[in-house]
């Protein structure tokens, strides 16, 4: 600090003295600086420019899953793939392909873009409607022991009460029918405001479960499980 009652120019003096003792320091600190400033600026301009070019392929992509162009678009996933992965723009073309292969009622192609979603360990909510999609396709197939593995969610997720649906609706297609019940219970109790699920029809599902003559659900619940099984899945 500089003491106040010194002249301005005994004040100057020191200061340029404290310039040429320390000038080395002061140049190193105004380098580090102006580099870090820079460097910044140009991570930012490259995080830029990868979501915008994502973000173009992205819409290629699409443009040609319109055009039923199945070919070109799985191309394209490929290419985000190599040269944009981690971005979302990857995970939100798997999921517009796992559309594009069930409107052509390609099951398994769908269920290996959904899983890629699930195992890419991305966005926890697009994970989460990844689980709930596989979880459908292996229902549609009669693969259940697949579609109870992919439908887990973790605790509290907000997509807790359509994936508790999703497993009444498999164990009844097992014939699992007090399984099923417990199961649409937690979905009716774990719903949110506003409703993730249509209660009305939950409840629905839930009530036709006693109509399921006993010795039936017994019969179906003690047979062997197969993976190939040709059972009828209620669907949401």
């Amino acid at each position: 600090m500089v003491d106040e009652n010194l002249t301005d120019e005994q004040q100057a003096d020191i200061v340029r003295q404290w310039l040429r003792e320390n000038a080395m320091f002061v140049l190193g600190g105004l380098v580090l600086g102006l580099g870090a400033l820079f460097g910044w600026n140009q991570w930012q301009a490259w995080q830029i420019a990868q979501a915008a070019g994502a973000s173009t392929v992205y819409e290629e992509l699409v443009a040609e899953i319109r055009g039923n162009n199945v070919d070109e678009a799985v191309g394209l996933l490929g290419e985000l793939e190599k040269d944009f992965a981690g971005s979302p723009y990857v995970d939100q073309a798997r999921l517009r392909l796992a559309k594009s292969s069930l409107d052509q009622v390609d099951f398994e192609a769908a269920a290996g873009y959904l899983a890629a979603v699930v195992n890419g360990g991305g966005n926890t909510e697009i994970v989460s409607i990844a689980r709930l999609r596989l979880a459908r396709v292996r229902l549609q197939q009669g693969q259940h022991d697949a579609a109870l593995a992919a439908v887990t969610m973790a605790p509290g997720s907000a997509f807790a009460a359509q994936a508790d649906d999703l497993r009444g609706d498999i164990y009844a297609a097992m014939g699992r029918v007090e399984d099923a019940r417990g199961a649409y219970d937690a979905a009716l109790a774990e719903d949110l405001q506003p409703p993730t699920i249509d209660r009305l029809y939950v409840q629905a599902k839930r009530d036709s479960l006693a109509l399921v003559p006993a010795a039936v659900a017994d019969a179906s619940a003690s047979a062997p499980a197969s993976e190939g099984d040709d059972a009828q899945p209620a669907t949401n």
